[in-house]
């Protein structure tokens, strides 16, 4: 019988959006975690392991301890803590430290970070024979909805080389420029080719042949070991959401934005996009509608459909009009 796992990649850290501190991570964990003691996953065992990026934070650390050995719908849960080494990596690190830590544990991983949660019975089983049913197959993704609404004309990849490449040289990662822009390149070139070009969110399963694989190209899932900046000095969070507190937390803070934006292409993307340089893609879970609950946007990530019924729904119910 084959053994599946979860890894949830977990920090209790200062964030930019929901969960803001370790306080808001745990009741979100909490409300996580009831969600894997309710929800059949399909499959007859599955672990869940927490990775804790850990930036010293007792009481989190104390409360995520606490939770070890928990029975979940399927299997247990599992903690495991990862050292914060300058912050580098974010999630994507946990990740890879948790793979490597259970790859011979473990046929099947499902990866997640801990401000989502999928909320449809037999989520895992469904991916796992998506997996099955082809081959070519290496990911499949689960918070695929942008990726698969996005247009494939070019513009968009255009526009994040070149807004970044001022920055990425004023900032010290000019290194990375040719990285950042070939990354880019590709994904553009699989839109073009009607392919999904990564996963979102890194949040979906797979298997650990095609990890190994990625790892016997890369030595580790991708991401660049790049300290984090924000945590060398004072960092003034702007509550408001408004264009002027954005402007100014860019500004300010642009070092920091300038990281992120790279970690974001070089770590969240390319997490998933390097399947298709060990000859394998990355497809959607059939049913993505309404699958994925977002802590950070307090809802459920939907189609566009589904938004447009919505609006019109507003403007067509004659009942609401004053």
């Amino acid at each position: 019988m084959p053994k599946y796992c979860k890894i949830i990649a977990t920090y209790f850290g200062v964030r930019r959006t929901y969960p803001y501190t370790h306080e808001d991570t745990i009741t979100i964990l909490k409300d996580s975690l009831q969600n894997e003691i309710e929800l059949d996953p399909g499959v007859e065992n599955l672990d869940i392991i927490f990775v804790n990026h850990d930036c010293g934070i007792k009481e989190a650390n104390d409360f995520l301890d606490s939770l070890e050995g928990t029975k979940t719908f399927a299997g247990t849960v599992k903690v495991i803590h990862r050292p914060w080494e300058n912050g580098i990596g974010m999630s994507m690190a946990s990740l890879d430290y948790g793979y490597k830590k259970l790859r011979d544990e473990y046929e099947y991983f499902f990866f997640q970070e801990d401000d989502y949660k999928v909320v449809k019975k037999d989520y895992y089983i469904k991916g796992v024979k998506v997996l099955e049913s082809d081959p070519k197959i290496a990911f499949v993704g689960y918070d695929m909805i942008r990726v698969r609404e996005a247009p494939n004309n070019g513009y968009g990849e255009k526009l994040v080389k070149w807004i970044f490449y001022i920055p990425l040289l004023i900032w010290g990662y000019k290194d990375y420029v040719n990285r950042c822009h070939s990354c880019v390149n590709k994904i553009a070139e699989l839109r073009r080719q009607n392919k999904y070009p990564y996963a979102g969110g890194m949040m979906g399963v797979t298997h650990k042949k095609y990890l190994d694989e990625v790892i016997e190209l890369r030595g580790k899932l991708p991401y660049p070991e790049l300290p984090n900046p924000r945590h060398n000095k004072k960092f003034i969070e702007f509550k408001d959401k408004s264009l002027w507190s954005m402007v100014k937390t860019f500004f300010l803070y642009n070092r920091y934005m300038t990281w992120y934006w790279l970690m974001l292409i070089l770590a969240e993307v390319e997490f998933t996009r390097v399947f298709y340089d060990v000859g394998y893609e990355v497809t959607h879970y059939p049913e993505d509608n309404r699958v994925v609950y977002s802590y950070k946007w307090g809802g459920y990530k939907t189609t566009k459909d589904e938004k447009l019924n919505l609006k019109e729904d507003l403007f067509t119910n004659l009942d609401k009009v004053d």
